[in-house]
């Protein structure tokens, strides 16, 4: 939540607190049921904007126009410039709670801050953030090998 610097940012109202156990959950995906989405248009303005940013392109539009479309929609300030490191924070606001996290800091090469202050970093490398492969695909493939710190 601390991300959220502009109170008007409508993004940051996404939550609500757990009654059960006063832990704060997103409310963008509350129907258990309900269609799930693969994608939204605002995450490919996202992936054009760090696209055309990266190649110094500007197909489509401009990083600062894709990046402020999308803050308009949310009722957040428009930005006057942008660098890679806004482009990636927009990510992180506009998928927050969405299971982008993880991978965008893999990706990107950053590493994983566990308690938000800085006081515990886990490489973005490590193999803590990479899962086992199930016994049955091992099984199945003899030519398979295990990911490290899982044993053989």
């Amino acid at each position: 939540m601390a991300k959220f610097t502009d109170i008007n940012d409508e993004r940051r109202n996404f939550n609500y607190i757990n009654p059960d156990n006063g832990r704060r959950l997103t409310s963008k995906y509350t129907n258990q049921f309900g269609d799930v989405q693969l994608m939204r248009l605002a995450e490919m303005y996202l992936i054009r904007a760090e696209a055309n940013f990266i190649e110094g392109t500007l197909l489509g539009n401009t990083p600062l126009a894709d990046i402020n479309l999308l803050r308009t929609r949310a009722n957040a300030a428009n930005l006057l410039t942008v660098n890679l490191a806004s482009i990636l924070r927009e990510r992180e606001l506009e998928l927050a709670m969405e299971g982008f996290a993880i991978h965008d800091l893999k990706r990107t090469k950053r590493h994983i801050d566990v308690f938000a202050d800085g006081s515990k970093l886990i490489p973005y490398n490590d193999n803590t953030l990479v899962f086992p492969i199930p016994l049955r695909e091992m099984d199945t493939n003899s030519k398979i090998t295990q990911n490290p710190g899982y044993g053989s």
